[in-house]
């Protein structure tokens, strides 16, 4: 995970900030599924 992702989530969970989390975690499985789609 990059850090900048780590640490806008290591904030939302913080704040207990649902939306931002479920939102963080959906920009981390399009990267990560981006990543594998392009070695």
């Amino acid at each position: 995970m990059p850090s900048w992702l780590r640490n806008q989530l290591a904030k939302a969970f913080r704040e207990k900030d649902k939306r931002s989390v479920i939102m963080l975690n959906r920009v981390f499985y399009k990267y990560r599924a981006h990543l594998e789609a392009d070695p």
